[in-house]
């Protein structure tokens, strides 16, 4: 029997001749097992929230999955699916659900380590093709609910400039015999982010090798070395990859030398390469820039390095204090290795 035809019979009961002390005790008696039975049979139909943050992405990026659930403390099942024809069903061929991750409610892989009918859940992402996928929550004492989640991949975005030994106040400049740094800023795709989660079998995190491997810089032109034309960095961090303490050779005053900072993105192998520039003994001001190259190996864009990573932001709000924890990591970075 559903809650509305309960609550008729209820009234029907009240209704029938009583005295008025006795139909006041009945009515204060229906109340409450009224308000019990709300509260044991409201929470049936949760699971009615699933959130996506962002919603388009890279293949690598990281996605905020949120979803609240039937019980305060039950365990639910998260999957994804490839939408082919991008109706909204599962109903492609060749297509199944594919599971991401048990989650209990402020348990096991719930981040906001609170028992409070909601989970959060960071997922990120396996190399997907580009279109549109299903994500799901299945919940055992309740519906199962879907959105959508867009994948566009894209380039990585890499802005590098040189340093000299003076640190941030040099620039652009390189002075002959002293020592310089390669940093690039990285965007795109958020493997950088997490190379210090925990992996699990059905998160598996990322591998520093693996991350260092997807970067390296031509130095030939400071160093002046022939094999220095494939060097990976010494410190990737979040946001950004270096290569630091580097010696240059002697260099004619007042030349203008380029190192160039080549980073893949494993989102179907997008490549980047992004040139900085720096003057001998003279620093220059020239902007960065920037060629985009599909698996195929075509140049896609060529421009100042402004091209663009994911369509949507891992960490919305996050742009401006992300970037002043770049300059700040810079100027640090630069600092201890004078």
């Amino acid at each position: 029997m559903n809650l509305p035809i309960m609550v008729e019979k209820l009234f029907e009961v009240i209704r029938m001749p009583r005295s008025p002390n006795k139909k006041m005790l009945l009515l204060l008696s229906s109340m409450t097992v009224l308000l019990i039975l709300s509260a044991v049979i409201t929470p049936t139909s949760a699971t009615t929230i699933t959130q996506l943050q962002p919603t388009t992405i890279s293949s690598g990026d990281r996605v905020l999955v949120s979803a609240n659930v039937a019980r305060n403390g039950s365990t639910v099942t998260l999957y994804y699916y490839y939408d082919a024809n991008k109706n909204g069903l599962a109903d492609d061929a060749g297509s199944s659900w594919i599971k991401i991750a048990n989650v209990t409610d402020g348990g096991a892989n719930d981040a906001d380590n609170h028992t409070n009918g909601y989970i959060l859940f960071s997922w990120l992402t396996p190399q997907l093709s580009p279109g549109q996928y299903i994500v799901k929550v299945v919940d055992p004492n309740g519906p199962t609910r879907t959105t959508e989640l867009t994948v566009n991949n894209a380039p990585l975005n890499i802005v590098p400039a040189v340093y000299g030994a003076q640190g941030t106040s040099a620039k652009g400049l390189v002075n002959t015999g002293n020592a310089f740094s390669v940093i690039a800023m990285v965007t795109g795709n958020c493997r950088l982010c997490h190379l210090t989660d925990n992996p699990t079998a059905q998160n598996p995190g990322v591998n520093d090798t693996s991350v260092d491997s997807l970067f390296s810089a031509n130095l030939s032109q400071i160093t002046g070395s022939p094999t220095d034309v494939s060097v990976q960095p010494n410190e990737v961090h979040h946001m950004y990859v270096a290569w630091t303490g580097i010696a240059s050779k002697t260099l004619a005053n007042n030349q203008t030398l380029s190192v160039t900072v080549t980073g893949t993105n494993p989102a179907g192998n997008l490549t980047t390469q992004a040139t900085a520039y720096a003057g001998v003994n003279k620093a220059v001001n020239i902007a960065p820039t920037s060629t985009n190259q599909g698996a195929n190996g075509t140049a896609q864009s060529s421009a100042t390095a402004k091209s663009s990573g994911s369509s949507g932001n891992p960490l919305p709000g996050f742009e401006i204090p992300v970037a002043l924890a770049g300059l700040i990591v810079v100027a640090y970075l630069l600092s201890r290795k004078r």
